[in-house]
């Protein structure tokens, strides 16, 4: 049994330190990814900006104080300590929450004429307390302000208010699930954190001015080629007469005619991070990433050979379509309650700690096991009550809450252990509750608070918050930080972090006339929902994800029977899904590579060549960080992100 005094706590000065990073972070985010359109500091669960900060503090930082005093000198635990807390805030201001968050509280008014009839058909329906109600405050927000012209802060309060209470339960009870599953995942099972290897690596603690992991010549291999194609690529962009490296290919005007165009979309995209992360990855886990898109795609095929009319329901994300979205949503489902099942000793071993006595043994856990099962306990139906609140009756609002709280554990399971930065799944949560309910069933008063969530909750997901706080809690083991201390440096993060984002993204919306941040959100598809005609319980679809779920299982059970089975399940989880589309193929590279090195060189080429690949990720976010500070001090575009938008 580990010792608890061999794990320290977090200092006074890398808390501070990450705190204000991470504020400042959410201070010129909204400016940078919604003005300038610039490198996205968030983006996904590895974050440019926070592992960015983190190479500046290691190579350089660091390095003047260890000359100055190495006493002075940040240590690893609170260097890994400032990257998680700044992690944990990073998606706040951009694509977790800001992007999205604004839209719903002025856009149901600002589009709304008597055309549409926006007031007779759903303005009842929504809570006065909920919404921004001052007309020019919102008029202001889309048009923009005059210069010198005060923004209209005080409408803003209550709604505000309202959503941050709403949003912090949100955040404390996803906290409580990611403490309550960090034994089964970390301690059992074993999950590999891709993510989290690096940055611990990087900052490893020694004697020397430089670590020795930056003297090692494959790593600086490794990272040279990326950075060198991203700087060429980059001063293309300012200089088009320079050329450049193409890392995007787009294969659909070879796929004419039937059957071949059932398979459009088809993207190849190269992104040497990708490589790097799936050579951490085990050879079963990258090789089903990759096989089961394309499986995906082989279905797509068979279905227009067969003549089957493939469509995309009403949720159905970016290259899906219904009978594969429908899928991920069984294999999830069963993924989840296989989760649930094998952790059942664990929950009433935290059970019988608070109503038994029993004291926990070993190091503790990020929360008490009171905090966590009481908070579970009581903020799950705290959230269904607050939908209510808001508008749904009490019975859809926990079935909504259920519905999120699933998808969030198989996407953060997606990320701990596929090294998967950007996680978007190809079903929302409207998908799931229109296909297993039916449009009919939902109340006009539930449907609009339904379609006033912003999409950074239910259907654009790909920075939620609970990946980032397992990542922190497995970081926090590897550097032996005690795990109470970096999840309360997380949760001040993210408290802060939201605070600020609305201040940021307030000011840029009213000063540039809301870019990404305004639209009219989901108000449309509410409209086209309560105007178009009661559609029952899609049955076609409800079979396919039962189909999903007994196919995960037999996945999961073919692979405990079979040692040999070269498939992992967490392939088909995501095997339709934004991520896997843009990917697949980066995917592929990473898992050839270390399939042959390790079948031609052993575990020895393995090791020796490991360098490499933790250097393309580092060349790549790199290069990414420079441009992102070049695009700032310019007050400009380069029109080249390196990585997904």
């Amino acid at each position: 049994m580990e010792n608890n005094k061999t794990y320290a706590g977090i200092s006074f000065r890398a808390l501070t330190l990450g705190i204000c990073l991470a504020a400042l972070e959410c201070l010129i985010a909204p400016y940078n990814d919604y003005v300038i359109r610039n490198v996205f500091l968030a983006g996904g669960h590895f974050p440019v900006g926070p592992f960015f900060v983190l190479t500046i503090l290691v190579l350089f930082v660091n390095a003047v104080l260890k000359r100055i005093n190495p006493k002075i000198a940040l240590s690893q635990r609170e260097l890994v300590a400032i990257w998680c807390i700044m992690a944990a805030a990073s998606g706040i201001p951009s694509t977790g929450m800001m992007r999205h968050a604004l839209r719903p509280l002025v856009a149901y008014k600002y589009f709304a004429t008597p055309e549409n009839d926006w007031q007779a058909l759903f303005h009842q329906h929504i809570p006065e307390w909920r919404v921004v109600q001052d007309d020019k405050a919102i008029k202001l927000f889309y048009e923009g302000i005059s210069p010198g012209e005060p923004i209209p802060w005080k409408p803003w309060l209550i709604p505000l208010f309202a959503w941050t209470i709403y949003v912090f339960t949100l955040y404390f009870v996803v906290s409580c699930l990611a403490s309550l599953l960090r034994k089964q995942w970390v301690d059992i099972e074993k999950c590999t954190f891709p993510l989290v290897k690096l940055p611990v690596e990087m900052s490893e603690d020694k004697r020397s001015v430089i670590s020795p992991f930056f003297k090692n010549r494959a790593l600086w291999i490794g990272f040279a080629l990326p950075f060198f194609m991203h700087a060429v690529n980059g001063l293309h962009a300012f200089f088009p007469a320079i050329p450049h490296f193409p890392v995007r290919f787009w294969l659909d005007p070879h796929l004419i005619g039937r059957p071949w165009e059932a398979l459009r979309p088809f993207q190849i995209v190269f992104l040497w991070s990708m490589i790097g992360f799936s050579y951490l990855l085990t050879l079963e886990v990258s090789f089903s990433l990759w096989f089961f898109f394309l499986f995906f795609k082989f279905q797509c095929l068979m279905g227009s050979l067969m003549g089957f009319r493939i469509t995309k329901g009403p949720g159905v994300q970016w290259n899906a379509y219904s009978f594969s979205a429908s899928q991920e949503i069984g294999a999830c489902t069963a993924f989840v309650l296989y989760t649930i099942w094998k952790t059942r000793h664990h929950i009433w071993d935290m059970l019988r700690s608070v109503f038994g006595g029993k004291k926990s043994e070993g190091i503790p856990e990020a929360l008490p096991p009171g905090v966590t099962m009481l908070g579970l306990i009581g903020g799950i139906p705290l959230l269904a009550y607050l939908n209510h609140l808001m508008g749904m009756s009490l019975g859809f609002a926990f079935i909504f809450v259920f519905v999120l709280l699933v998808i969030y554990i198989a996407l953060t399971w997606q990320v701990i252990h596929g090294g998967i930065p950007f996680v978007n799944p190809s079903y929302s949560a409207h998908y799931i509750l229109f296909t297993t309910m039916g449009q009919s069933s939902i109340d006009p008063s539930t449907m609009t608070s339904l379609f006033m969530h912003p999409a950074a909750l239910t259907r654009d997901l790909r920075e939620i918050m609970m990946p980032y706080v397992m990542n922190g809690l497995k970081a926090s083991d590897e550097v032996r930080l005690k795990r109470r201390h970096m999840l309360f440096g997380m949760m001040a993060a993210m408290a802060i972090g939201l605070i600020v984002s609305y201040i940021s993204t307030l000011w840029v919306s009213y000063h540039y006339r809301a870019p990404y941040t305004g639209g009219a959100g989901d108000m449309w598809w509410l409209t086209s929902v309560l105007t178009g005609s009661d559609s029952g319980i899609d049955w076609t679809n409800t079979g396919f994800m039962m189909f999903g779920g007994v196919f995960m299982l037999l996945l999961m059970w073919v692979r405990r029977l079979f040692v040999w089975w070269p498939i992992h399940p967490i392939g088909y989880t995501l095997f339709s899904g934004w991520g896997t589309f843009k990917l697949w193929f980066s995917i592929f590279l990473g898992w050839l590579l270390k399939y042959s090195l390790v079948k031609y060189g052993g575990l020895r080429a393995y090791r020796s060549a490991r360098p490499v690949f933790l250097g393309m990720v580092l060349g790549e976010m790199t290069a990414a960080g420079i441009w992102a500070i070049i695009g700032m001090v310019t007050g400009s575009s380069t029109g080249y992100r390196i990585l997904l938008d």
